[in-house]
Parts: structure tokens; sequence; C-alpha cells
């Protein structure tokens, strides 16, 4: 019946047909500017009668029009109420605990889901892919809605950081085996730029170029953006001693970077925890944008393992407020040189000035240093246990065996240090293929080549050599030891030239010769390498005469010995690997985390039994979710033992850069995205999605509009005319 309504466009026709007016013949004496006049008259009165007809005829047109209840559908519009597969990835990398007006993002991206899910019916489907989820982790639709609802109300945001892709993949997956006609997917984030990373050297790049056009055309992609600015957030990015070994009665320092990324300058207090009490506290502040270094500087009174952190007050994100560490306190470090040249005479030694500088003796000729060095023969390192020893000092040795080399090898990415000295006695053959073998990570710094001579080195001229041109201040083998260390006087005679290994580029020098490097680093595994071009002794510079030797040998050993920070480095997420020692066994260990991670009340995260590995046993221990300090117990020999090891956020994600909502739908490549940039009208975006864009009260507001106009046409206007 609505059709035929359409005949009443018909009735403006008729009324104007019958109404219209046709002029009178009145004689009346020839006047020309009358008849001018009559035809002016007649033009305008034609011509509103034609407005008013077709404002008549539209105003007829809309009203019909919209007892239709016309709706504007998009490409992928399946019907209002088909059966419907929703597919809601959640961002829940620790960014998301930022608060932005007002409000805790993941908060907003929870709400957002769970509006999502309000909006299902019985029978619709729905699945939630977190980003931080493993690859292999199953993602499958369930119609349980109000369990899901409950699983939604307990997620709370993690602290690692993860890629979009993934997740959306795997989403992807699920929607394409799912079997409801309509299906959905919502990407619900902060849009940190991490997480997409455009650059085109990043790994989430790469996997957002694989997914790009994998999104089939008929499912709509919802990108909900639950970010914005974070007022305050003074990140603390790294807290790291100035050297990797600490022993009991020396001051050591523990650098502290800040980095402020938000939106306004930061003034916030910095404490220093030992052992769960605080022990220091310093002031700072910083512009926006900007970035500083606080130190700490403190004794340690007893040995051991001592567990701390670096604690700022808390901002707008509280997740970066926190750096944990473990640090071993040693009362002696165990240092082992090895000696490529003896002799019956003690200064004609290799290890001569390694020796004296380590030893430290005191004018009672008892020793005051932290050191206790041992001096052993290249043939003699085969057969010791490397692992007793913080850092190995090679001093002129002429070869490595390959069974040396593989001992050395597991020593350093095990965390330990190599320290090492060349001499006349070297093979740099020998070195670079067992040290730097073809098809094997390295662990030289660089390939030794030839031997470069100081034209008036062989000639015996006082002074004669080549002089230190650089050092890397702020490294950490310099950094307390710069600006005291007088490197006027010292020459260098001889040293090995350098090259790169393959396919790497010559690292930068942390000394340097006016011709060439000095002192080299790589760091492989969880240790150090330090690689020095020129011996220990006098034979080829006076090195070991100047003053600053015995400093920078110090600050050299501490920096590359084993270290538990160094070695187990961890993020949330990332599995700790315990080794037990022999005597242990295939025991049981005890996982305590935070907040039960201080002591050993409670239960524990998990109990596991070690396995057999590698002529040992090892236990890996996965759950290091939060960030804090975690302990193993276990009993060795009748004994109980007790591991501690540290987990800290991935600082990466403190950089609150966003991606650009628009850009991130460009990277997706997808033929239906929507944007909603406010996540409270979410729920009316899809809706008008499912059910397509009413336009009855579009034309109901038209109608009303054409009948105002219809009537100022024909009465107002009128007035106005007579």
């Amino acid at each position: 019946m609505i059709h035929l309504l359409w005949l009443s466009l018909a009735v403006p026709v008729l009324i104007h047909l019958v109404h219209r007016r046709k002029a009178t013949q009145v004689p009346f004496s020839t006047l020309r500017f009358l008849r001018m006049v009559d035809r002016r008259v007649a033009r305008h009165h034609r011509l509103k009668e034609l407005l008013l007809l077709a404002l008549r005829m539209l105003l007829l047109a809309a009203l019909v029009g919209a007892l239709y209840r016309p709706m504007v559908r998009s490409a992928t519009f399946k019907g209002a109420n088909v059966p419907t597969t929703a597919a809601i990835v959640l961002d829940n990398t620790y960014s998301m605990r930022a608060a932005s007006g007002g409000a805790l993002r993941f908060g907003r991206a929870k709400a957002a889901a769970m509006d999502v899910l309000d909006g299902l019916q019985r029978g619709d489907a729905a699945l939630v892919a977190l980003f931080d989820a493993p690859a292999d982790s199953p993602a499958e639709p369930t119609t349980a809605l109000s369990r899901l609802r409950d699983e939604l109300n307990s997620m709370e945001c993690g602290y690692g950081t993860a890629g979009a892709a993934g997740a959306i993949r795997r989403a992807l997956d699920a929607l394409k085996a799912g079997v409801n006609p309509r299906r959905e997917l919502y990407v619900i984030t902060d849009f940190q730029k991490l997480s997409w990373a455009p650059g085109p050297a990043t790994d989430a790049a790469a996997a957002l170029e694989e997914l790009r056009g994998a999104l089939p055309a008929d499912v709509p992609v919802f990108l909900v953006d639950v970010g914005g600015d974070v007022d305050t957030n003074l990140a603390l990015t790294s807290a790291e001693f100035g050297l990797n070994v600490q022993v009991t009665g020396a001051a050591c320092e523990l650098y502290c970077s800040l980095e402020n990324t938000g939106r306004l300058n930061a003034d916030q207090r910095l404490a220093l925890h030992l052992d769960g009490e605080k022990v220091a506290e310093r002031d700072a502040s910083l512009a926006a944008g900007g970035r500083t270094t606080v130190s700490f500087s403190h004794v340690f009174a007893r040995t051991g393992t001592v567990s701390g952190a670096a604690l700022l007050e808390p901002d707008d994100l509280a997740a970066d407020n926190a750096r944990y560490f473990v640090v071993n306190v040693h009362e002696k470090l165990p240092v082992l040189l090895v000696n490529g040249d003896p002799s019956s005479v003690p200064h004609l030694n290799e290890t001569f000035f390694l020796e004296l500088a380590l030893g430290a003796p005191s004018a009672g000729g008892r020793s005051v240093s932290p050191v206790e060095a041992k001096v052993v023969t290249p043939a003699d390192l085969a057969r010791l246990r490397l692992d007793d020893y913080a850092c190995i000092v090679m001093a002129n040795v002429s070869s490595v065996p390959e069974l040396t080399a593989d001992g050395l090898r597991r020593y350093v990415l095990g965390g330990g240090g190599l320290v090492l000295f060349v001499g006349d006695r070297v093979d740099p053959a020998s070195y670079n293929t067992v040290l730097a073998p073809v098809g094997a990570d390295p662990l030289l710094p660089a390939l030794l080549t030839e031997v470069t001579e100081h034209p008036a080195a062989g000639e015996g001229e006082s002074g004669a050599g080549y002089r230190l041109r650089s050092m890397a201040r702020q490294h950490p083998i310099f950094r307390n030891i710069a600006e005291q260390m007088e490197t006027d006087a010292a020459r260098v005679g001889r040293f090995f030239a350098v090259k790169a290994c393959p396919g790497e580029a010559l690292p930068p020098a942390l000394m340097a010769l006016e011709e060439g490097p000095l002192l080299l680093e790589r760091r492989a595994g969880a240790g150090v390498v330090l690689l020095c071009t020129t011996s220990a002794d006098l034979g080829w510079g006076n090195l070991p005469a100047r003053r600053f030797f015995l400093p920078w040998l110090h600050q050299m050993v501490y920096h590359a010995a084993r270290s538990l920070g160094r070695r187990e480095a961890l993020t949330p997420g990332s599995p700790f690997v315990l080794d037990l020692p022999a005597e242990a066994g295939a025991a049981e260990v005890a996982f305590y985390g935070p907040p039960s991670g201080e002591g050993e009340h409670g239960e524990p995260l998990a109990t596991l039994t070690a396995e057999p590995a590698d002529g040992g046993h090892r236990v890996t221990f996965r759950q290091t979710a939060s960030p804090g300090v975690y302990r193993a117990i276990y009993r060795s020999g009748n004994r109980p033992q007790t591991r501690l090891f540290a987990v800290n956020v991935d600082t990466a994600e403190s950089d609150l850069t966003r991606i650009e909502p628009e850009r991130a739908a460009e990277l997706l490549g997808a033929a239906a995205v929507k944007v909603v940039d406010n996540p409270a009208r979410l729920a009316q975006v899809v809706r008008r999605e499912r059910e397509g864009l009413p336009l009855w009260d579009h034309l109901f507001v038209l109608a009303v509009a054409l009948a105002l106009l219809e009537t100022y046409v024909a009465n107002v206007a009128l007035e106005k005319r007579r």
C-alpha cells in the first residue's frame, strides 16, 4: 500500500493546473510601458507557482520515502539478525597500564570489549585474543558469552611488549574456521607505535606486511582507540652498577637512567632499596622529553647475594617506575691469569705486571686488593673448572686448542669474562680460526691481522711509540677513572692491526691509538670479551709502567667479570633456566615470585623437578609474568640452596609515542576498516554497521524543513512583494 502513496505527488500538479491563472484580455489603449510591466509580473508569478509546485512535490516525496524506513548499508552487510562471530583483539602490553583522560587505558579497553559482548545475541560466538599470548595459544570462538564476560572481568594488564600482528593473525584464523555468516574483528588498543612499528627493519613491521591483504573483504574491522595523552611519566629505563662485580668494603656506584615520556615536567623521588630496606633517596627532576642519570653510592658490608630495587614515586604509568636487580657481593674476586710466556726471572714473566697490579700490595706486603689472582699455564687451562673464576685474563698465549676454546666459549656464553692481551708469541691465524670460526658466533671482537710497529720502536729511543688518541669516557671501564688517567706519556711501540669479522662492521674502539684500535669489546651470550691489541708487559710499550695501568686493569676485570645481574636479565614472560650442580641431581626446585618472593612464606608459584641436560640437571621456569625478584629454593647435598633472579619490564614500552589509527588501518590493508576514536561510541558504530544507517529520521526532518519553506514562499514572500 505504501507504493500507492507515490501517486500523491500528482496532487500538487493537479492543484497547479486547476488554479493556474490565465490573463484576461481587456480593451485598452495601446500603452507600450504597461504591456512591459504586465509581462514582468506574470513571469514572477509563474516562477513562484513552479517553486511552490516543486516544494510541495518534494515534501510529499520526503514523507512517502520516510515511511519506507530506508537504510544505508555497508558492503559487509549480512542482515540485521544473522548469527555473528566477534573476534576481539585486546592490547594488554604494559603501556595500557597508563592513565589517560583520568582513566586507565586497560580499563577502558575492557569496557569496550564488554560492549561488544553485550551487543551479541543468543547463539552468537566470540573470542578474546591478547597481544602477548604465545603464537601457538588457541583462540577459539565460544557461544558461552557469560563465561567469556567473567574471564574478561578477571583479566589484568600484562607487563610485557608485543606486536599487534600476531594477535590479529590468531583472531583471523579463528574467524575463518567459524561457521557463522557474519564475522567481525575488533582491535582495541592504545596505538602505541612500538606495537605497530611501521619501520622497515622491525619484526612487527614484517609481520604486518605478511598480514596486509589477508583480511577478507566481507569482515568489518573496528579499530578502537583507548589511548590518549599521558601527563606525567618518569620512566626508570635502567639501573646498573658501574662495574659488574661488587666487593665488601669498596664503594660501588649504581647508575639509574631516567626518561620523561610524559607531557608535563616531572619532579619525583627516587629510592634505593636493598634486601627490602630503603638505604638511600634522591630527587629526580626532568623536563618533558628529557633524559638524565641519577647515581647512588653504596658500600656493602657483607658477602653473599643481595636483592635490590630502584623505585620511583607513582605517576600515570607506574609499570616503568621500578628496576630490580640481584648482585653477588664478594670478599675476594677470583681471577685466573694464563701466562703465555713464563720465565724464571719474575719481572720477565708475561703476567708479572698483571699480578702486581691486581694484587696491589700495601706497604706491609699484605694485599689490600679485592682480587685474588691465580696464575696458570695454557696447559693447565683445559684441566680447570672455569666457572670457579669470575674472569680469565690470557697474556701472550700463543694458540688456543679447540678443546680449550670449547670450554672458553661455554664459560663466556654463560656469563664469564675473558680479557685477551697479545704479544710476540701469539699466532693470529690460530686465534682467528678457533675464537672466530666461520659459521659460528665469534668470541673475538675483531680478527687479528699483522703486527704494526712504530718506526722508532726498535731503535731504543726514549718515548718512542704510538700515542693514545681517544677513549670511550662514558663506558663503564672509564666512567669513574677517565678524569684521573694521565695518558700523555703512554706509548705503544707494537700492536696487532685488526679487521672486522666476516659479515660484521668493526666495533668502535674503547681505546684507540694514532694508528688503530687498542681495546675492543664483544658481548657474547651473557659474557664479555675484551681484546687488548698490545702486550701486558714492557716488551711492546710502557703501559704497565704508567700510573693508570692499575685502575685501568682493575676496571677491565670488574667490567668483564661474571655477574648474576647480567646473566639473568629477564623480561616478563621470559623463561628462567637453572642449571643445578652435579651433587643436586634430580632435585625438586620451588619457585617463589613477587610478592611472596621476598621470603619462603606462602605457596610457591611452581615446584619443578630437574631433568638431565648437558651432563647435569636443569630446570626451566616460565611463570615470570610480573617484574620483581624471584627465588628458587632446592637442596644440594642435604643443604638448602637459594638462587635469586630479577625480572624487569622492557623499557622500550615506556616510549608512549603513538601511531595514527588511520595509519594503522593503512598498514592492515583491510577493505572495510572503521576507526572508533571514542570507545563510548563503539556500540552505536557497531549497531549501524550491522543494521545500516537509518535515513527516515533525516527524511522527516527534510519534510518539516520543506513545509516551512513552502509556507514562507506562499505567504511571507508574497506579502513582501505586495
